[in-house]
């Protein structure tokens, strides 16, 4: 019985498609962003009245911007399956 090897790394490099290259350098961008913004800021939601590092908020939006598109992606994807 033959053993299959896992694929090489100059292989994986070649199966990645211009979608993930261009979501990497896209993650990289906006981490920059956030981490260059360090001032503190004042925040008001609701009844909320909070002050906190300006790179927390933009890091803590952007973790729930990805949060809300990957569930309606999956609601998308089983509302067309059945």
């Amino acid at each position: 019985m033959e053993e299959s090897q896992p694929p090489r790394m100059s292989e994986r490099l070649r199966e990645l498609e211009l979608k993930h290259l261009g979501g990497a350098l896209a993650l990289v961008v906006l981490l920059i962003f956030i981490f260059q913004n360090t001032d503190d800021t004042q925040m008001e939601f609701l009844w909320l009245d909070i002050a906190m590092p300006l790179f927390l908020l933009l890091l803590l939006t952007s973790v729930l911007a990805c949060l809300v598109v990957i569930l309606v992606q999956r609601a998308s994807r089983k509302r067309r399956s059945s």
